[in-house]
């Protein structure tokens, strides 16, 4: 009876042994995910090693430090729960966050304060707490006075349980291009982090609706990722963020539409790509100018924005930082130009926000400097990642990505209805072709009758003669068009803004 007693204490001891021999080896596996910051692989470890041994304190605490990265919040709070602070001092930083991501601002700001007087080693100085606590503060107050918008998530036709996100449309509001990371991506592959690669998807607008989304062609969508990072207003230049084969760096990339579909993209100059990544773009309506944002050395912090100008020759200035009014030390993203060429939207971790990235707007003056961003507010801007706004010309209605709860999965695509955002804007559509209706490229100049002053410069593309332009309802205009070999043609601007028809103008070659 000793006998087999002692024997199955020696059983039970090398089954404990063994299983803790295993759980040595299962989180070493996950520390080295972890320590590289990929949560998503990190989580899968942690969780095996958890399966183990359910009062690990720091498997708990590093789990919940996974689903805190991966704006899993309840899943983090669970795990948190399980720990206890002698385990990390950062504990009380991430309750607190969890908290303001659930609107509880004044619990949030007592376990920010609980950490500045905490002694210990920390991660973050009391003046970066302090910021935190502003944030909390800030957030309680916008959602105090919301703006008087109505925002509808723009449904499970464009959204999916994955990341849905970057929307863009032209000025007409009549289709939209997103990223997407989807199971259906190119090559249906998972990249490190364990996410599908980015893929670039087109839906149609069909009265109020949005058709099922597809992807864009082979020439734009590869085994890696690629991102809508911009559209012309017009529709048809768009620009894409592709990763470099380090998947660190990107850079951004131009394809045009041809006749039915879009070019092989090319690579934008040396002006605006670097050595590091450069992200999302903006064009201004008459193609003289595209803002970007790079986290190239030389700025001020994290991401900043710049802008190129395009030379007489054609190719594009060097870059010019947007300066001190617009970025900050932290991240500035995004930047969206509006179709009036004066009202620049982007989205930023500084200045005064509510979390996460917030939406800002800022108006370049006549003098050429910029006003002071303005927070958008609150519904529109929340205390998570609000980032991506694009608004349509005639300022309605707007659309952008947020990864707030109660969507689809991920981030979602939103759409935002404005009340007075802007002076009556319109688009006009126009064709240009020569007498055997051929497109050809031109130059379009309008002009005001009453001012005779230049309101805008436009072209038509080469490929199918279309150009937009923006015109105010009660002014009239002349638009004087210009195509090397043909004789010009001036013509009185008359338009039907309620048939949507674009106008048709035909150019005589000269002799």
């Amino acid at each position: 009876m000793k006998r087999s007693l002692l024997i199955g204490f020696i059983l039970l001891s090398l089954n404990a042994y063994n299983q803790t021999s295993d759980v040595k080896k299962v989180i070493s596996l996950a520390d080295s995910r972890f320590d590289i910051q990929d949560y998503f692989g990190a989580e899968k470890h942690y969780k095996d090693a958890y399966n183990l041994d359910t009062t690990n304190a720091t498997v708990n605490y590093k789990l919940g430090v996974c689903y805190f990265e991966l704006k899993d919040y309840k899943q983090a709070e669970k795990f948190f729960l399980k720990t206890t602070s002698n385990i990390s001092l950062e504990l009380f930083r991430y309750k607190a966050a969890i908290a303001h991501a659930d609107l509880k601002f004044k619990k949030a700001i007592n376990f920010y304060n609980g950490y500045k007087i905490i002694n210990g080693k920390k991660d973050l100085t009391n003046e970066e707490i302090n910021r935190l606590i502003n944030q909390s503060i800030y957030a309680e107050e916008q959602i105090k006075t919301p703006r008087n918008v109505q925002i509808q998530n723009v449904g499970a036709t464009i959204n999916s349980k994955y990341d849905d996100y970057v929307p863009l449309i032209p000025a007409d509001e009549q289709f939209m291009i997103f990223t997407s990371r989807r199971p259906e991506s190119t090559g249906k592959k998972l990249d490190p982090n364990g996410r599908y690669y980015e893929d670039i998807y087109f839906s149609k607008k069909n009265g109020s609706s949005w058709e099922k989304p597809i992807q864009l062609n082979n020439l734009i969508n590869t085994e890696t990722n690629d991102a809508s990072a911009g559209l012309s207003p017009d529709g048809q230049l768009l620009f894409i963020f592709r990763t470099n084969p380090d998947l660190i760096s990107g850079d951004i990339y131009e394809s045009r539409m041809g006749l039915n579909d879009w070019e092989k993209p090319t690579k934008l100059s040396s002006s605006i790509n670097s050595e590091d990544i450069e992200t999302s773009a903006s064009i201004t309506a008459n193609d003289k100018i595209i803002y970007f944002s790079s986290n190239r050395p030389g700025g001020f912090g994290g991401k900043d924005i710049y802008k190129v100008e395009r030379l007489p020759n054609g190719t594009w200035s060097k870059a010019q930082n947007l300066g001190a009014t617009i970025n900050t030390e932290f991240d500035e993203d995004a930047p969206f130009i509006h179709s009036d060429g004066k009202t620049l939207y982007f989205s930023s971790t500084g200045h005064q926000n509510m979390g996460g990235y917030d939406i800002f707007k800022t108006k370049i003056g006549d003098d050429g400097n910029w006003t002071y961003p303005e927070n958008i507010g609150y519904p529109i801007n929340t205390v998570n990642d609000d980032i991506f706004y694009v608004v349509a010309a005639d300022g309605k209605s707007g659309y952008y990505s947020s990864s707030q709860q109660g969507g689809y999965g991920g981030q979602d695509i939103y759409k935002v209805l404005l009340k007075d955002e802007f002076e009556q804007l319109h688009v006009i559509k126009g064709e240009i072709y020569d007498e055997n209706s051929k497109p050809i490229e031109a130059k379009i100049t309008l002009i005001e009758n009453e001012t005779a002053k230049i309101q805008g410069i436009y072209k038509s593309k080469a490929a199918n003669g279309k150009f937009i332009m923006l015109v105010e309802q009660d002014k009239t205009y002349n638009c004087v068009i210009q195509s090397d070999g043909f004789h010009p043609k001036t013509q009185e601007l008359t338009f039907d803004l309620k048939s949507g028809k674009p106008m048709i103008f035909k150019l005589q070659k000269q002799n």
